[in-house]
């Protein structure tokens, strides 16, 4: 074919010998059907289809059109195959695409398109098909292609394959998938599980149950952060209940001593726990389990012992310290007067370094050892220095000083030698240059001896004066309260002893149930006693019965307080408790009283006893943490806050009625026991799991401050005899624990995510079972007794659990038998869905 300078120049031509198939406005076209249904697209399943096309659609022509467009139109499917009926006059196509695809891919191809072909004649590599639209026509000017033709279907019939569940069997685009071919589809040679799969809709099943799982721990994960919130608020108030509450305990008056390290001479933290220990049994008055504890009563006895034995030795070593000084006071003169003789000082010093060393418990107390030893280590510096000095002064006192000490050097070297470098480890240099300078240089040595000498004394003096005069963290004598401590340790160790006794008779089998009454019910140390007896003297009481009530109210109440760790569903039961004391004595003693000061001085009086005014104290910290935690949840919400701490309450609240809405529509619509209606199940999955991202993105939309993010515990040392280091520790562990079973769900629910836009019906057990057996360990470890849910939310949360577990490692499937593919097969078909379109 012969072409002009106006054919080269046409725009058409110049598309094929870009090698273009469409013109600009039909791949306009295309983007805009493309883009407006894109988000559409991505959210539907993939289907098999049997497309069939009638009109004019003879010849490639229309098949190449048709394969042009899919190509360009779909965003998920693909065009399996074409089959041309020319007999019939149609086109039949194989396809597996989204529903909305294939109607759009429809209604394009219902279009009339031009079709332009040009042979290769002209040159090489162009185009010999464009396709336009029928308006572009008059576009064509002088450019003639080698043929035209016009494209496009009349009547469309699209044929929906069966694809799901059949009773027991599988089926993929209206074919029956037996082990061998559903291993093919899964790229699998055989199915290694037996007949074990995942379907789609039960993956969607177990995926919207795990995210129901995420949503409820997320929602306890921030109940505890609004509990850490308000405990937060409570602490400084429970911590002073506590100590009031530990104040009244039976051995509260020498705990305050030995339990602090204020006074090295009383503290004595091994003491503490064996009476510690004690202490809870005796409080309960559970005398019944006494002898299981003897093994610390008899430690607690020879603890106890032991700080006697230090009471002793720290006063012989004032003594030992006030003989010391006075020695050194008289070598500090004689070294000041150039004397020589040290002999009396030198034995006198030896003789009490000699005592100290036998101070042997002492040297091992923790708050002293080492002073202690730093105080024998420079004594023992001393001592080898006089020693020294003795020895210079002895062979310096002749005439004939360098003929002796030349002598010496020859006679003793290895002694002198040894004195030398000692002295010099000690002061960091020598106390001789050479023997020939030596009686050159005396006296500057002699001054040079003194000074060493002053040196070790002040060094010595100051650590005896540090350990003499031992003080407490508040500047008060040690020694002097320890001395005033003495009654009260005896009295510690009378209790002591007589408790060793009830062990003791107990293991002979006598009854000792008297013998404990006898030592803690009539014992000064029971607080509950003594008030009730001081309540004697103060009011009157008409009969037993009032009597009785008053006893019963502090029998309650010691219980109440000694169940350690403080219980919080008993801080109303104490608050009565203490109320209905408080009532009762003031309304009793009313009558008797003539005039509103003598009623308050009453009351006055009536508080200052130590016991009760204690009792009283802790109604009222109680009563301010109860008012703390109402109106934090009185709050609606916290995040006008500029550092986001919690969700409130009520925000909470808000929370957990979407949540439970949500798992009612969930287990409507359960796939487990509902696997005939499945495609209409699998779309309301659909719906619920873009409305439990919906719930999950408001959840995590208030991004908690990173400064009060908990990511590792505050509390090491735990006394579970503290109420608020319990709190304190099982909130941060419980937080940190939720959050890392958030974030392990999360990753499961990635991993399933990623399953679900896979091309395939089916998904093997074998490819999913190593991620099952980590969601079940995970399930399995979750204890929802340790996270803070009501009844509804734990049976909720249990009931997920269990719907997963169903699956275990898939759904089972029957493989279909030769006899039963042609029935099978019937059945399929009648289920195919068939739609029309007409031009």
């Amino acid at each position: 074919m012969e072409t002009n300078s106006i054919t080269t120049e046409n725009y058409f031509y110049t598309l094929l010998k870009k090698n273009y198939h469409t013109s600009e406005k039909i791949r306009a076209q295309i983007i805009e059907t493309k883009e407006k249904v894109r988000n559409i697209v991505q959210r539907e399943p993939l289907k098999g289809f049997t497309i069939n096309f009638q009109g004019e659609v003879i010849g490639c022509s229309f098949e190449k059109t048709l394969k042009i467009i899919a190509k360009r139109l779909f965003c998920k499917g693909v065009v399996n195959h074409i089959l041309t009926l020319r007999d019939k006059n149609s086109v039949e196509v194989d396809a597996t695409a989204t529903q909305t695809e294939v109607e759009k891919l429809i209604r394009f191809l219902m279009k009339r398109h031009v079709v332009l072909h040009c042979k290769k004649k002209t040159s090489k590599d162009i185009s010999n098909m464009l396709i336009i639209d029928e308006n572009e026509q008059n576009q064509l000017g002088s450019f003639i292609p080698d043929s035209l033709c016009c494209n496009y279907a009349s009547f469309v019939e699209s044929t929906e394959k069966y694809t799901g569940r059949l009773n027991d069997y599988l089926i993929l685009n209206s074919l029956p998938l037996t082990t061998e071919k559903l291993g093919r589809e899964l790229r699998f040679n055989k199915i290694e599980t037996k007949n074990k799969v995942f379907t789609s809709t039960g993956l969607k099943e177990i995926y919207l149950n795990l995210n129901f799982l995420n949503l409820i721990l997320m929602l306890d994960l921030e109940e505890h952060y609004l509990k850490l919130r308000i405990f937060s608020a409570q602490e400084e108030h429970l911590k002073s209940v506590e100590e009031k509450i530990d104040s009244l305990g039976f051995f509260a008056d020498i705990f305050q001593y030995i339990a602090s390290e204020d006074n090295p001479l009383l503290f004595n933290k091994d003491l503490f726990i064996d009476l510690m220990r004690i202490e809870h049994i005796i409080e309960k008055e559970d005398w019944k389990s006494l002898p299981a504890y003897g093994g610390y009563i008899y430690s607690a006895l020879n603890k106890l012992n032991e700080h006697f034995k230090i009471m002793e030795e720290y006063n012989l070593f004032l003594t030992y310290a006030n003989c010391i000084e006075k020695f050194l006071a008289k070598l500090h003169k004689k070294l000041f007067r150039q004397k020589s003789d040290f002999k009396n000082e030198k034995n006198d010093l030896n003789a009490n370094y000699n005592e100290l060393k036998k101070l042997h418990i002492l040297s091992r107390h923790p708050s002293i050892k080492h002073t202690y030893l730093e105080l024998l280590n420079y004594f023992s510096k001393l001592l080898a220095y006089i020693d020294f000095m003795s020895m210079q002064n002895k062979y310096h006192g002749t005439e004939n000083t360098r003929q002796k000490v030349s002598f010496l050097k020859r006679q003793g070297n290895g002694f002198i030698s040894g004195i030398e470098k000692f002295v010099t480890s000690v002061f960091g240099r020598s106390t001789t240059n050479s023997t020939k300078s030596l009686p050159s240089k005396n006296e500057d040595f002699a001054n040079e001896q003194e000074d060493d000498a002053h040196k070790l004394i002040e060094k010595l003096t100051k650590k005896l004066k540090e350990l003499s005069q031992l003080k407490t963290a508040s500047g008060r004598d040690a020694y002097m309260e320890a001395r005033t401590c003495i009654p009260l340790l005896t009295y510690l160790s009378d209790i002591l002893d007589q408790l060793n006794e009830i062990v003791k008779k107990d293991e002979l089998g006598k009854n000792t149930k008297e013998l404990y009454k006898n030592v803690f019910l009539k014992s000064k140390l029971n607080k509950f006693t003594t008030l009730f007896n001081e309540l004697g003297r103060l009011v009157t009481f008409d009969d037993e019965n009032e009597k009785e009530f008053v006893r019963k109210t502090l029998a309650d109440l010691q219980k109440f307080l000694y169940s350690k760790p403080l219980k919080e569903d008993n801080y109303t039961k104490i608050i009565d408790k203490i109320s209905a004391l408080e009532d009762f004595v003031i309304n009793k003693n009313k009558p008797h009283l003539e005039s509103v000061d003598k009623i308050h001085t009453f009351t006055q009086k009536f508080s200052q006893n130590t016991v009760l005014k204690n009792i009283i104290d802790i109604k009222t910290e109680i009563e301010k943490m109860l008012e703390i935690e109402r109106k934090f949840l009185q709050i609606e919400t916290f995040k006008k806050e500029g550092d986001f701490f919690s969700y409130s309450s009520k925000e909470l609240g808000c929370f957990l009625e979407e949540i439970i809405i949500f798992n009612k529509k969930l287990k409507a619509n359960g796939y487990w026991n509902n696997k005939s209606n499945f495609e209409e199940i699998e779309q309301k999955f659909d719906q619920l799991i873009a409305e439990v991202s919906d719930i999950e993105n408001r959840i995590v939309s208030s991004a908690m401050n990173e400064n009060n993010r908990i990511s590792k515990e505050t509390v090491k040392y735990v006394d579970y005899l503290k109420n608020s280091i319990v709190t304190r520790k099982s909130l941060e562990g419980a937080i940190i624990l939720i959050q890392n079973q958030i974030s392990q769900i999360a990753g499961f629910i990635h991993a399933i995510k990623d399953s679900l836009y896979q091309q395939s019906f089916v998904h093997s057990g074998v490819s999913t079972s190593v991620l099952f057996d980590q969601i079940t360990f995970l399930l399995s470890g979750i204890d929802v007794k340790l996270l803070d849910m009501d009844k509804l939310t734990e049976d909720m949360f249990i009931d997920c659990i269990s719907t997963i577990s169903h699956y275990q490692v898939g759904e089972t499937f029957q493989e279909p038998q030769n006899d039963d593919i042609n029935r099978l097969m019937l059945e399929i078909r009648k289920r195919e869905i068939v739609k029309t379109y007409k031009n």
